[in-house]
């Protein structure tokens, strides 16, 4: 047996020494970053429980799993060596169970920095479990008639990233709900930013009343968007130019001319294949391109953009959070224990969001913590050596500054 490490071949008769190996460079990165975020608030708050919490939270980024597969990665990572925690699943149920909402919430709330802007959407997800007491028939834009749970996220518009989760009943998915929300996340800039499934004047009446901010995708027939007359200006966005207009009756209105080129020839293919007619074309060629966002809030057209197409991020975490509850709803058998479970997941989230920001569009998050996976500890009979670390790993280590010495030092 040979073992590459840092320091070159270790010799025959050491190798007789090495007992297992485990995975470190992921472990490093999300530990390093859990200790200058989450880790302590976790220790103020769960004093007792925060390590088996950040064991968790951190086994959930590297890999959604249903808990009763958890220990088997957590014994393949460091983490192992670092904790005496037990990862079975009962012990991880027990936790989900033990751990008190206001306690939760009050870790929540410090995610959340003083003065920034606050995104808040919501979602459903969908169950025929009969284990969930929170599943109820409900509305959703997408008319699906089975029992659902409503998600509704907090999101830093400022720092792009998720900071507070609530859990409802399926039939509950109104205004008032989310004021609630922003009350107990004691959040001061909240803005309501919705699919252009959620606009009706009942709902603009009472986001007003509940004084809650608001950007609402608009339907781009609907007899509130203005005359357009020639744009003010054009900023980039993801690199591409965007147009945009003068606001007027609460109407942002911009215009993409790579999406308005895409939908042009979209439109045209469909007049060729027969699926459209000249007639349709004249209609609809004014709004190719074009995005109609109301909102009450008076600023920057640039900055109304910039924060309604922050919902993607609030999406692609939706989608995270909707398939690791498939995977355990097995065992989350009442409320609390749901709401934990996503306040987890949540911690999880904050995690691969911090990541997200600081790594380029070569890589993934997911990316990242596989090539990251590949550095392992191997365990000796008097400490550790550390494998030799592959060309892409070394790269992420220094772009993303881990420092690898770190974990040895506990």
């Amino acid at each position: 047996m040979v073992v590459v490490t840092r320091n070159g071949i270790v010799k025959k008769e050491d190798v007789t020494g090495i007992r297992s190996g485990y995975e470190y460079g992921n472990i490093a990165l999300l530990y390093g970053i859990a200790e200058k975020t989450i880790l302590p608030v976790l220790k103020e708050v769960f004093p007792y429980l925060y390590g088996r919490i950040i064991n968790y939270v951190i086994l959930m980024e590297i890999q959604p799993l249903p808990m009763k597969s958890i220990r088997y990665l957590y014994e393949k990572t460091y983490l192992s060596r670092i904790s005496d925690e037990s990862m079975s699943p009962a012990s991880i149920s027990g936790m989900l169970s033990s751990l008190p909402w206001d306690q939760s919430i009050r870790v929540m709330k410090r995610l959340t920095e003083n003065g920034e802007y606050i995104l808040m959407d919501s979602t459903a997800v969908f169950s025929r479990s009969e284990n969930v007491p929170f599943l109820e028939l409900g509305h959703n834009s997408k008319s699906v008639h089975i029992p659902q749970i409503n998600i509704m996220m907090l999101f830093s518009a400022t720092r792009t990233m998720p900071t507070f989760v609530r859990i409802l009943q399926g039939s509950i998915r109104d205004v008032s709900a989310m004021s609630e929300t922003i009350d107990m996340a004691g959040v001061e800039k909240c803005v309501i930013v919705a699919d252009r499934g959620f606009f009706s004047a009942d709902n603009i009446k009472a986001l007003k009343k509940n004084h809650l901010s608001y950007i609402i995708l608009l339907r781009r027939n609907s007899s509130l968007i203005p005359e357009p007359e020639h744009f003010m200006n054009v900023f980039l966005y993801d690199g591409k130019p965007v147009k945009y207009w003068k606001r007027e009756n609460d109407v942002y209105m911009f215009e993409d001319p790579v999406l308005k080129s895409e939908e042009e020839k979209d439109y045209l293919i469909r007049i060729g294949e027969n699926r459209r007619s000249r007639k349709q074309y004249d209609e609809n060629e004014i709004n190719f391109g074009k995005l109609y966002l109301l909102s009450d809030l008076n600023d920057e057209p640039e900055r109304i953009y910039c924060m309604y197409k922050q919902r993607e991020y609030v999406e692609y975490a939706f989608n995270v959070y909707k398939n690791d509850l498939e995977a355990d709803r097995s065992y989350l058998r009442d409320n609390h224990m749901i709401s934990t479970y996503m306040f987890l997941n949540l911690l999880s989230l904050y995690l691969h969001f911090q990541i997200l920001n600081i790594i380029d569009r070569k890589y993934s998050v997911k990316d990242v913590l596989l090539i990251l996976s590949r550095i392992k500890m191997y365990r000796m009979e008097r400490n550790g050596i550390m494998s030799e670390i592959p060309k892409m790993a070394r790269e992420l280590v220094e772009t993303l500054g881990i420092d690898l010495s770190m974990l040895c030092k506990n």
